[in-house]
């Protein structure tokens, strides 16, 4: 495939800008270097750039237009059917419009390439790429595929364990107390909600097979759009240690099994009025597309 040709580099850009010094951009590829993460990502990771921020920048380095407010814009059934909701979201992409032979597409990562280039041979269209934040476009897929809205999605609890029984116990519990609870059947279920429904509380086991609440607990820190939401552990242990080491690695709350009721609900709550605190609330414009 053909790439495009060599552009400015994002660090550049943001010096020029003078957001950024040299010394730190630097530091921040030293860093994402060895964290095997991309530049923009590393930066708003570390909280230096928001979403919005990050996509004005790619939107400059590449040229493409900025789009917002995806979710209220009128797309086809046909369109919506190109792309699957699972590639819509382990890509952050959503089609927008088809037109004159041409597919615009919202990226959260215009430099996915090996994305844009395996669309256009299956689907027979030029992709033209549209910069949206991940979260514009989980938003979206949520709406038009999901018919939810995710700011209506209040008091949220993702639940996330292998183990069906107590699953679901945990999950009955906490809807009869009014919190809109919801099941990841396992990590990789787990995260893949998260990343779409943005709950206000993740509750782990800490012992699942083939992973566990520990490993569950990085792989959310590694992106934006996971890293804020208050993560609680659960486990069958209630050993000191464990607790100690579920705090210092970053945990909102240790809860030993089996639990009560009432100090689950009590404790969930304590911990989404908490989230609250440091939850981003973004403002949307309407634009158009093609």
């Amino acid at each position: 495939m053909e790439y495009p040709k060599e552009r400015m580099k994002l660090g550049e850009i943001l010096i020029q800008q003078n957001i950024l010094t040299p010394l730190l951009v630097q530091r921040i590829i030293e860093i994402s270097g060895s964290t095997h993460r991309r530049f923009g990502q590393t930066l708003e990771d570390m909280g230096l750039l928001t979403g919005e921020e990050l996509a004005q920048a790619l939107a400059y380095q590449f040229g493409h237009k900025i789009i917002t407010d995806i979710a209220k814009i009128s797309i086809s059934a046909d369109t919506l059917k190109l792309i699957p909701v699972e590639d819509c979201v382990s890509n952050r992409i959503f089609p927008l419009q088809v037109k004159e032979g041409k597919l615009a597409l919202a990226m959260a990562d215009p430099t996915n390439y090996e994305v844009i280039s395996s669309l256009s041979t299956a689907l027979g269209l030029t992709v033209i790429p549209f910069i949206a934040t991940t979260r514009e476009i989980m938003k979206s897929v949520a709406r038009k595929h999901l018919g939810i809205s995710l700011e209506q999605l209040n008091n949220t609890v993702l639940v996330v364990n292998t183990d069906n029984k107590e699953r679901l116990e945990l999950v009955e519990t906490l809807m009869a107390e009014g919190f809109n609870a919801m099941q990841g059947v396992d990590p990789e279920d787990g995260f893949r909600q998260a990343v779409l429904y943005q709950p206000q509380l993740i509750i782990t086991a800490k012992d699942m097979p083939f992973s566990d609440g520990f490993a569950f607990f990085t792989t959310l820190q590694g992106i934006p759009e996971t890293r804020r939401i208050p993560v609680v552990l659960l486990s069958g242990r209630a050993s000191a240690e464990e607790e100690a080491t579920a705090f210092k690695r970053g945990f909102f709350d240790y809860i030993p099994m089996p639990v009560k009721d009432i100090t689950l609900t009590a404790r969930v709550g304590r911990a989404i009025a908490a989230g609250r605190a440091y939850t981003p609330h973004r403002r949307e414009s309407q634009q158009s597309i093609l």
